[in-house]
């Protein structure tokens, strides 16, 4: 009985949460709709599936879930945990791009529920944010209804398969880590770099000129502009960057 419970209960919550993707890609339409007649079929749309979300709330066909805190969230009577994702883009944002990283969102879902009927688990639902601040070429994905189980390498290797499934096609995709506050970003002025190379060759060389030196996961960056003066990179935390700052970082001359 227990078993047919929990079916019945995961069945229920996969409609609301299939009703619930569909308001956020209606409302994504809705933003990029142009004409008369295109806004008004996207609102219509938008209020039909706002109307079944709340027929299925009320009728007690999912539990409510409340969010405890940034890293956790309550689904029932289970506890889970919210993780966060960054993800780094081979070029910056405009218009179009965001655009597109927008639509992968529900890509990744759909790709998240297939794993989750698989391995008969609760889908893990993911968010996006792009290009926030002065980082202009990646997108953090909030992870929520993580099991309390899942490690965060586990949490990362499925996440990670579904985005490179959706932009690593698309040659989108440089890496990707999970979120560590403890970084620190440090800028390296005046270094010189005559020859053009990119994120992933500048991290080989920094670490190939700086062993012991520990860094973050994402790759360093050129910064300057049209005149390379100097790059930024992640050192792993305070202690560290102290240490950086005191002895220095090797770059040799190109």
């Amino acid at each position: 009985m227990a078993a047919q419970a929990d079916a019945v209960w995961k069945g229920r919550l996969a409609a609301w949460e299939s009703v619930n993707n569909t308001i956020e890609a209606l409302t994504a339409k809705a933003k990029q709709a142009v004409t008369p007649a295109e806004i008004v079929s996207a609102g219509e749309k938008l209020k039909e599936a706002i109307t079944m979300k709340d027929k299925l709330e009320a009728e007690g066909k999912v539990v409510p879930e409340s969010k405890v805190g940034e890293k956790r969230v309550v689904v029932g009577n289970k506890v889970l945990k919210v993780a966060k994702i960054i993800l780094a883009h081979m070029q910056l944002f405009d218009g179009r791009r965001k655009v597109e990283v927008e639509d992968g969102v529900n890509k990744v879902n759909a790709l998240l529920r297939e794993k989750a009927i698989t391995n008969n688990t609760i889908p893990w639902h993911t968010m996006v944010e792009i290009g926030k601040a002065s980082q202009d070429d990646e997108s953090k994905w909030t992870i929520s209804k993580v099991g309390e189980g899942c490690t965060k390498q586990e949490v990362l290797t499925m996440v990670t398969e579904c985005l490179t499934a959706v932009f690593g096609a698309k040659g989108d995709m440089l890496n990707a880590w999970m979120e560590d506050e403890k970084v620190v970003r440090m800028l390296m002025p005046a270094a010189p770099s005559k020859v053009a190379r990119g994120r992933r060759d500048i991290g080989k060389k920094l670490r190939e000129e700086n062993k012991h030196m520990k860094t973050g996961h994402r790759f360093p960056k050129l910064w300057g502009g049209a005149r390379t003066t100097g790059l930024t990179f992640d050192a792993a935390d305070h202690t560290e960057a102290k240490k950086l700052v005191e002895k220095g970082v090797m770059w040799e001359r190109v």
